[in-house]
């Protein structure tokens, strides 16, 4: 990936700097959280089909900072992982919050996030049936 496309996808993604040490944790030890979170914004997106990347981005973050989003489609989203956290109460806050940032670092290595982008949802949607 090219500097300028790398730089490009970190401003627009917001990735709160996950780290590959993070990432390769995450992935092989709660392989699990990562899953149910894919589940649910993948089928929020078979339900919806006006989803797209760019809402799914703006719902992890709000979801990671635990603020509010005024886009419709990211609020569903956004209550869709509420009631997936609501689920994993065996998961930790810390565990959870990390899940979310690395799920929102592979939106933006997946997706432009411009208007309309579904190359994240599209490239889930292989793996999560």
């Amino acid at each position: 990936m090219s500097g300028l496309r790398r730089l490009k996808r970190n401003q627009n993604a917001d990735t709160f700097g996950v780290s590959g040490k993070l990432f390769e944790h995450m992935t092989h030890e709660y392989v699990d959280v990562l899953q149910n979170i894919e589940f649910s914004l993948s089928n929020a997106y078979r339900h919806n089909r006006n989803i797209d990347d760019r809402s799914v981005a703006a719902a992890l973050r709000a979801a990671i900072t635990a603020s509010e989003t005024t886009n419709e489609l990211s609020l569903t989203l956004l209550e869709n992982l509420a009631e997936v956290r609501h689920l994993r109460t065996d998961v930790s806050d810390i565990v959870w919050t990390n899940a979310l940032k690395v799920v929102l670092d592979s939106v933006g290595n997946h997706s432009s996030l411009q208007p309309g982008d579904r190359g994240y949802l599209e490239f889930i949607a292989e793996f999560i049936r």
